[in-house]
């Protein structure tokens, strides 16, 4: 190769003009989504281990966590949706070249963290008022009060921790927060050991155990992510150490752009807890311990998804901040192929060994025969529940918040919370399960929306960084 050659093909390469061939597009995303993966089984995990644990003490606190927790994780859902975007804007400027701006918006979500935090802490005088209302039993809903008043202690850490290990995402180091996450993880089953069964001298505290050691476990990660954040490499290569001013202009960016986002998180959150409470919950402790266990099923189906999802948003907004929008469609394709594959797996063992999932989280006969109905119910609606996933994050690593969110209130409110309550009503000889058709309808409704809203375009007209109008032309 001549010297001339040899500049051409350096600088084309510097601008982006040569793109990954072969299978080099979906190595990569499985290089960056495998941590981000790990990372929130572990966070599943932990709620697993809580459940699981606290199942020990028999059925009424298995009955009494999963409403509990599904009450927090919908109150700290608006702000880990506002955060999310944090991952949106720090990849794209990741793209851009502005590693210095990447620090700076992660600084402005840790003070997001810190403000939601506060505004959380009501929680502790409404969490018993609002179960007497709910209407669960006595003993139940005293569990759940004390569950939910504890853990609104840790929504600012929690939220803080989301913000950070967004940024190392962003940045395309997810191992950091995983690292974080699986050190929080063992912590958290040390603590709720301890805490929940009063063992190594420590008090016996049955439920409200698990939720402090969940606490302590949610502080221990976010101090491991800010350690991490304050390496020398990271204040070398970002500015991570003199960032950290507060700046109106990007808590505006990160709100306007993520408040969407909180809102479609909330939403689905809402509608969950919604089901959870006051559709399910009428129908008994057996058939509402039978959900809760059906949920953690779910759980190892979905959140493999949504760590690639999460991935496929740093992915896409590094793409973005390059100005190679083609390429953002290349690597959702890739990531939504690979998600339905996995999820017709799953979809598949539902269906045929739905009770010996169910017997290995309940001996009780009666959980376990609602609880694989309900499975099967589920191995429907797998395929479209990954496609949603998929899309979504795609839009979101775009930055396209405001339209999904309008489509996730829209089918929440009237196909899952609607749909719910009028098959209750309509169908009652259905019991829960009734609940849980509404449930597949809206699953499979939204996943086509969010398809649909991704293949239009829409999101290919966003300018968060300010890149030039013309991408980057190159082979896919």
């Amino acid at each position: 190769m001549s010297l001339e050659e040899d500049k051409q093909s350096t600088s084309g390469e510097q601008i982006g003009l040569y793109e990954p061939k072969g299978l080099t597009v979906p190595w990569q995303l499985i290089v960056l989504g495998l941590p981000i993966i790990a990372s929130m089984i572990s966070r599943t995990a932990m709620g697993f281990v809580d459940f699981i644990m606290v199942s020990q003490l028999g059925t009424d606190a298995q009955a009494a966590i999963m409403p509990a927790g599904i009450l927090l994780f919908c109150a700290l859902s608006f702000g880990m949706g506002v955060v999310s975007v944090v991952n949106t804007y720090v990849a794209q400027n990741l793209g851009k070249g502005e590693k210095q701006e990447c620090s700076a918006y992660a600084w402005q979500g840790i003070y997001i963290a810190m403000f939601i935090g506060v505004l959380g802490l009501p929680g502790w005088w409404l969490a018993g008022p609002f179960f007497e209302w709910v209407g669960h039993e006595p003993h139940v809903a005293e569990m759940e009060a004390v569950y939910v008043q504890i853990g609104v202690l840790g929504f600012g850490p929690a939220i803080g921790g989301i913000a950070l290990s967004n940024f190392f995402n962003g940045i395309h180091k997810p191992v950091i927060g995983l690292w974080a996450m699986l050190i929080g993880n063992a912590f958290n089953i040390a603590a709720n050991y301890a805490l929940i069964f009063g063992k190594w001298g420590f008090p016996e505290m049955g439920i409200a155990g698990a939720a402090w050691g969940t606490l302590f476990a949610g502080i221990l990660q976010l101090i491991v992510l800010f350690i991490c954040f304050m390496l020398p490499w990271v204040r070398m290569e970002f500015g991570s150490a003199k960032r950290w001013m507060f700046s109106w202009r990007r808590v505006k960016e990160v709100v306007i752009v993520g408040a969407p986002a909180g809102v479609q998180f909330m939403m689905d959150i809402i509608a969950f807890t919604v089901f959870i409470l006051f559709l399910v919950g009428r129908f008994g402790t057996e058939q509402l311990a039978a959900s809760n266990l059906t949920f953690k099923c779910l759980e190892v189906s979905f959140m493999p998804v949504v760590g690639m999802g999460v991935a496929l948003t740093a992915a896409i907004g590094k793409s973005i901040g390059e100005g190679r929008k083609h390429l953002a469609r290349v690597q959702a394709r890739w990531v939504c192929g690979m998600s339905v594959c996995y999820m017709s797996l799953i979809a598949v063992m539902l269906m045929l060994f739905n009770e010996q999932f169910a017997g290995l989280l309940s001996d009780d006969s009666e959980v376990i025969f609602w609880a694989s109905r309900m499975l099967i119910i589920c191995a429907i609606f797998q395929v479209f529940d990954a496609v949603g996933i998929t899309y979504s994050s795609a839009l979101r690593g775009a930055g396209d918040t405001f339209v999904p969110a309008v489509m996730m209130v829209i089918a929440a409110g009237g196909i899952f919370m609607g749909g719910g309550f009028m098959m209750v009503n309509w169908v009652p000889e259905l019991q829960s399960l009734g609940p849980w058709y509404a449930a597949t309808a809206y699953i499979m409704v939204l996943g086509a929306m969010f398809a649909i809203r991704f293949a239009w375009g829409s999101w290919e007209r966003i300018d968060l960084v300010g890149n030039e109008d013309e991408e980057v032309v190159g082979q896919d």
